[in-house]
């Protein structure tokens, strides 16, 4: 575990760290997105965020918010359903067109669903565009930006269920056949570790998954009709409160993960000097040696080896196989 002490000290020394930061927030307008970018405005100085929601009626008072947490800062609200992976590359474009150099791509789309698949007019799966296929084309559309980053190499975070890996169906990688909660939910995660892996080994940049434990988020309104949200809201949550993570604990915490030298790409891994100058130690990649470039860990920043699932999955060249098909399957979307 990361104490909070040290993850507030590593936090109020990032702008001299971090000058002027560029980021990318996808889904950052609630829950744990909005609470790490309020910090990034706490603890930065003059960064430049782009923020990608549903509704800019919705972020315009977080947009004020955060021009009162840091009136030197840039904070770029921008408009678009990422299900739909057009609405990714174009948003790409754009930030291509105004930066040459990306910090860090913060990313939590998503949210929960009981009913089947639900394919948008791609012909992808609605949630599992969210959790995975959508953040994986951010990832490769914004890739050059984030090895272009000094004077550490950007780096990409999704929030979501990094530990969690399990059972995969490679023979139907998209769920065509065998969509359910459970199966979506596993794919998700498991393809989501396998790609950052096959990107840490070549890329400059770092990638971190997370699972955030159970923090206390509008998710359940935002997901269910309203009287099965009651039902949460009002019936299971207050017994399930002792046991959360505070959200502004919460958002600490991601900062860390999102900017500190402990989680560092492979072409500086096994480079450590960078880290000591700052009195950390680098952290176990996900393939279990130091400074990997990809990390899976939970909310207090405890690491993780892939379990034995994952040491199959890669010893079978599914990293590959997970990554060809991502790459294949969003170029099919677009075209």
């Amino acid at each position: 575990m990361v104490s909070l002490d040290i993850v507030r000290k590593f936090n109020g020394s990032l702008s001299s760290r971090l000058p002027r930061p560029v980021a990318l927030f996808v889904g950052g307008t609630s829950g744990i997105g909005r609470s790490t970018l309020r910090q990034l405005a706490l603890n930065t100085n003059a960064p430049t965020a782009y923020i990608v929601g549903r509704s800019e009626s919705n972020a315009r008072p977080l947009l004020k918010e955060l021009g009162q947490l840091n009136p030197l800062g840039s904070f770029k609200f921008i408009e678009a359903d990422v299900s739909l992976i057009r609405n990714v590359d174009k948003i790409c474009e754009g930030i291509k067109t105004r930066e040459k150099s990306l910090d860090l791509l913060f990313m939590t789309p998503g949210g929960l669903s009981l009913v089947g698949r639900r394919e948008t007019s791609e012909g992808l799966d609605k949630l599992f565009a969210l959790r995975y296929y959508a953040r994986m084309r951010f990832a490769q559309k914004l890739m050059p930006l984030l090895e272009a980053a000094e004077p550490a190499p950007g780096r990409v975070v999704s929030v979501l269920g990094g530990g969690f890996e399990g059972n995969i169906n490679p023979d139907d990688l998209d769920l065509i056949k065998g969509y359910n909660i459970l199966s979506c939910a596993m794919h998700s995660v498991t393809m989501t570790s396998l790609a950052m892996e096959h990107l840490a080994a070549s890329r400059r940049a770092s990638f971190v998954h997370v699972y955030p434990g159970l923090v206390g988020t509008n998710i359940y309104t935002n997901s269910f009709p309203p009287p099965l949200a009651a039902v949460y809201n009002y019936g299971m949550w207050p017994l399930m409160y002792p046991f959360s993570v505070n959200i502004d604990e919460s958002g600490e915490r991601h900062l860390f993960h999102a900017t500190s030298e402990r989680y560092p790409s492979k072409t500086i891994g096994n480079d450590r000097s960078l880290a000591a100058r700052n009195e950390i130690d680098v952290a176990m990649g996900s393939n279990g040696t130091f400074g990997s470039g990809a990390y899976l860990m939970n909310w207090k920043g405890d690491i993780s080896a892939a379990g034995k699932k994952m040491q199959k999955l890669r010893k079978e060249g599914m990293a590959e196989r997970v990554w060809e098909h991502t790459t294949n399957l969003l170029d099919r979307t677009v075209r």
